[in-house]
């Protein structure tokens, strides 16, 4: 494949040529010397001087000297042409651009001070004026292979892609088919959406190198692009004839195939990667991220999410050292609603990546969610001993010691959460569970302290303010004071029904019984009512002096929950 090598000059050749015309000119006998003589040869000295300071990298002490030899011989071009650059390694562009001019003018047809105030104009970001200052240096070097180059990636840059390709068409002229001007022609063609004639270009480029892979994986995305997906096939087949296993390759006929809605086409095509035992980790990993992103991009399409989750099911059973791949296959069985298959992935991928906090949190928080505390417990202790000090992992192993009663063990990595610095909702959520373990124990006083620090942290909570209402009315403890959290809690989340109830319930103890029916009825019409509030419905209906209803609601708990044994006493007492 034909290359343009583009000019990336550096002054050292430039350096040689003028230090050998100095001492040319230099070998004038001392005796026949004249003042101006000797102070033209200092300058021509400082010269040299300032050039090999520049080559070591001495910018300050080049352009010093450079400065000085400026002063005798302003019009020399490559003084001028030295101090621009000088400058321009410095930084100071308001001079680099002056002295690069002044070499310009002073020597228009030397093809390297036109492209270094071209380089300027670039870094100052004036892309104007390198196109022009690149025009001009073509008057000079029309065939300048360089300049023709540098000009057509500027008209690029500031969208001319017309003239652009016009350039771009002459280097061709010029050189001979080269692959990579057609691929610059046909992304300024993609640019003007000159469909045609981009389907031009990718058709002589096939031709020119119908070996490469990376060319026809080019090539086949665009057509894709182009909306020409049997042409796309047509090219990424031919890759397969190159290399029948190419990953890479697989992919993009996997993406035609599910662009045309062939689903069992696309999955035939990926398992032949994903069962190939030659394919590395990493590969199938690309294969992973390639199925997750079709899905993300369109969840609703239910055929999608169907070969999507076939290819996954196979892809975690044939890739046992890829934690990356088992993280994503579980956050599409959980986004797909399938809780079991996304907990054995997260639990081969903690296996993997057992370091990885992220993936422990998001397996313990599933397993949490779906009550099964034990396995919270015995994964949480995994957890801590691969990454101890976690505050959110030891959160969770102390929300899942707190669900199974077992207060002492949920107080233990409770307390020690708290200590750990945390975000202000974490912490205040920490607290939250320790106040609700203190309660477990009995430790009223203690409870109730944590309860206050967690609403103090966050005033945005609503479950932190009801358990802290709630147990403050069991305990008969500042009922007003239980009125204002239940009611607040209920404002930040209105249509909870635990809170109704638990408002509800906080007027009842305070005899205000009208309110507390309204509110509990409220919770129970507003949804799927729990035991509790039923049972509180039963107990409201008697103060108010309505015994049979009450038995009925009393009833209607026990048989939402028959672990309350206490109601069938409250059901058969006269009253």
């Amino acid at each position: 494949m034909n290359t343009i090598l583009l000019h990336n000059r550096v002054v050292s050749a430039y350096i040689f040529t003028v230090v050998l015309c100095v001492f040319a000119t230099s070998s004038i006998s001392a005796q026949n010397q004249t003042v101006e003589e000797q102070e033209h040869i200092a300058a021509q000295t400082a010269y040299i001087d300032g050039l090999a300071a520049f080559e070591n990298n001495n910018y300050d002490k080049a352009i010093s000297l450079l400065n000085k030899a400026y002063v005798k011989l302003p019009n020399h071009p490559g003084i001028n042409f030295a101090l621009a650059d000088a400058y321009l390694q410095i930084n100071d562009l308001e001079n680099a651009e002056y002295y690069s001019k002044q070499a310009r003018t002073l020597n228009p047809a030397n093809k390297w001070y036109h492209l270094q105030l071209v380089k300027i104009y670039k870094t100052i970001g004036n892309n104007e004026a390198a196109a022009k200052e690149l025009r001009n240096a073509l008057t000079h070097h029309p065939k300048d292979i360089d300049i023709i180059y540098d000009l057509a990636q500027t008209y690029t840059e500031l969208g001319k892609f017309e003239q652009s390709n016009t350039l771009y068409n002459k280097l061709l002229q010029l050189k001979g088919e080269m692959t990579s001007i057609r691929i610059e022609k046909l992304k300024n063609f993609n640019k003007l959406n000159m469909k045609d004639s981009a389907i031009v270009e990718l058709e002589k480029i096939r031709s020119m190198d119908p070996g490469n892979l990376s060319t026809l994986h080019l090539l086949s995305n665009y057509y894709l692009e182009l909306n020409k997906p049997d042409e796309a096939r047509d090219v990424v087949e031919n890759a397969l004839q190159v290399n029948s296993n190419n990953p890479k390759s697989r992919i993009i006929l996997a993406d035609i195939y599910l662009t045309q809605a062939k689903w069992d086409s696309a999955q035939t095509t990926l398992a032949v990667l994903i069962g190939d035992s030659t394919v590395t980790n990493q590969n199938k990993e690309k294969v992973a991220q390639f199925i997750y992103s079709k899905y993300k991009n369109n969840p609703s399409n239910s055929a999608i999410q169907q070969t999507v989750d076939n290819i996954f099911k196979k892809l975690i059973h044939s890739t046992p050292n890829s934690g990356k791949t088992y993280a994503l296959a579980a956050d599409f069985f959980l986004n797909t609603d399938q809780p079991q298959y996304a907990i054995r992935a997260l639990e081969r991928a903690t296996e993997l990546n057992p370091t990885n906090d992220s993936i422990w949190q998001q397996r313990l928080q599933l397993l949490l969610e779906q009550r099964k505390f034990g396995e919270v417990i015995e994964a949480g202790k995994q957890a801590i001993q691969n990454i101890p000090q976690d505050p959110i992992l030891l959160y969770i192993l102390g929300n899942a010691y707190l669900s199974s009663q077992q207060y002492d063990d949920a107080e233990k990595y409770l307390t020690e959460a708290s200590t750990l610095p945390a975000r202000r909702e974490l912490k205040a959520n920490i607290l939250g569970s320790l106040a609700d373990t203190h309660a477990g124990l009995g430790n009223w006083d203690s409870a109730f302290e944590y309860y206050q620090k967690a609403t103090d942290l966050d005033t945005q909570n609503p479950v932190i303010y009801s358990n802290y209402a709630y147990y403050l009315s069991q305990q008969n403890r500042k009922l007003s004071k239980a009125e204002k959290l239940a009611l607040r809690a209920l404002e930040l989340s209105p249509d909870n029904t635990s809170f109704m109830d638990t408002v509800g319930w906080i007027y009842y103890k305070q005899g205000q019984l009208q309110k507390a029916r309204k509110y509990i009825q409220q919770a129970i019409e507003s949804g799927n009512p729990n035991a509790e509030t039923l049972e509180h419905m039963g107990d409201v209906l008697l103060k108010l002096d309505k015994p049979d209803k009450a038995k009925k609601w009393w009833q209607k708990a026990l048989e939402k929950d028959s672990t309350r044994t206490h109601l069938k006493e409250k059901i058969s007492n006269e009253t």
